[in-house]
């Protein structure tokens, strides 16, 4: 009896629906039944979408054909994407493990993909942006939006915007299941290693800046 409710569970979840609202079973299932190349999946995709996201307001010139930039992606994005999800799942373990977390490393790498599932559903509408509005795409700024092009940059900006706090969201049930602590302590995991990467950097700022005017 138990052996075929986990294979109607296996059968019915799909992370790539499930994911949106339940995000702390989709993460559950993925560690219980599915193994790592299932997961790499997720994070190869995933890379692809964040160079796709990485391009938009980049002041790329407009003559830049689309299938280049989506060459890019596909070559790049994986490497991009297993790259950084090595980095983050180490970070995330070990700011996990101040609040007394209980992942291994493997389960938190297994999961690193599911919180660019949005971002992956939302890649095709950004090519479409792409390859149809580059002027709107690559530059967002006033000088080169007509009324009509002003309203296709809101609309989706405003979509882009919702679907990142949602993957945010997403990200923080991903990892408090994970580490089987609560959405708080996972809401700081995630935190504080990008507050200490904002200070780091807002530190080098100041002093190239401070050296900068001493030159001067």
């Amino acid at each position: 009896m138990n052996e075929l409710q986990e294979t109607k569970q296996q059968e019915v979840l799909h992370p790539f629906f499930s994911i949106w609202l339940h995000p702390k079973k989709t993460a559950r299932y993925i560690l219980d039944y599915k193994g790592l190349g299932y997961a790499i999946m997720f994070i190869l995709l995933g890379g692809m979408a964040g160079v796709l996201f990485g391009a938009m307001d980049s002041k790329l010139p407009l003559d830049i054909p689309t299938w280049g930039i989506l060459l890019i992606c596909v070559i790049g994005g994986p490497f991009i994407g297993l790259f950084s999800s090595a980095i983050g799942a180490g970070v995330i373990l070990l700011i996990g493990k101040l609040f007394k977390g209980k992942a291994t490393y493997n389960e938190m790498f297994k999961v690193m993909g599911l919180s660019s599932i949005p971002h992956i559903w939302l890649a095709p509408i950004l090519l479409l942006w792409m390859a149809f509005s580059p002027e709107t795409f690559f530059r967002m700024d006033s000088d080169y939006l007509e009324v009509k092009n002003l309203i296709v940059t809101l609309v989706s900006s405003l979509i882009t915007f919702c679907v990142t706090i949602w993957a945010v969201v997403i990200n923080v049930g991903v990892v408090a299941e994970t580490h089987r602590f609560s959405n708080w302590r996972a809401f700081f995991t995630i935190f504080i290693p990008g507050f200490l990467a904002f200070i780091v950097l807002l530190i080098i700022v100041i002093i190239f800046t401070f050296s900068f005017i001493g030159q001067m």
